[in-house]
């Protein structure tokens, strides 16, 4: 397991048209946000609002936070350290029915703990096959999973 820093960037929007966070999160990413998302909260006088939460490496701060001053109405912008434990990533390539679809596989060491199809590879198929995006989902799983099943095999003999 690796463990690392990042800075969490917070502000609370009550104001913002709600079309507008497509915007603001497609900026963020493009400017190097590890993730980015809003919360339902509610502030004083029970208005209802939204956390926005963006993840950054610390070196990106204020780039970051000059995007959300100058896409959001907010007056103000808490940023704080923490750390954070992450599996080992890496990405593979299976060869489905449908086609090609990237998988992002995260590990301790040999022992694989979570296994992610690429959405977007997966979208482009599902669109191009016209099937239902989780058939090729679940597909790049099976797939993923069939060929750790046989290489393991391979081993054993």
């Amino acid at each position: 397991m690796l463990k690392d820093k990042i800075t969490v960037i917070e502000t609370n929007i009550d104001d913002l048209l709600p079309l507008a966070y497509e915007n603001l999160f497609e900026k963020l990413f493009k400017k190097g946000a590890l993730d980015v998302y809003i919360t339902p909260i509610q502030m004083k006088k029970l208005r209802p609002a939204v956390l926005l939460t963006v993840l950054c490496r610390a070196i990106l701060k204020d780039k970051l936070a000059s995007v959300i001053f100058e896409e959001t109405p907010t007056f103000g912008i808490r940023f704080y350290q923490v750390m954070r434990y992450k599996l080992e990533r890496r990405t593979e390539t299976v060869r489905t029915k449908y086609g090609p679809v990237r998988v992002k596989v995260g590990g301790r060491g040999s022992k694989i703990k979570t296994v992610s199809p690429e959405y977007e590879d997966c979208k482009r198929l599902a669109q191009d096959f016209k099937v239902p995006l989780r058939r090729v989902y679940e597909q790049a799983r099976y797939t993923f999973q069939d060929r750790l099943e046989t290489k393991g095999k391979r081993q054993r003999k």
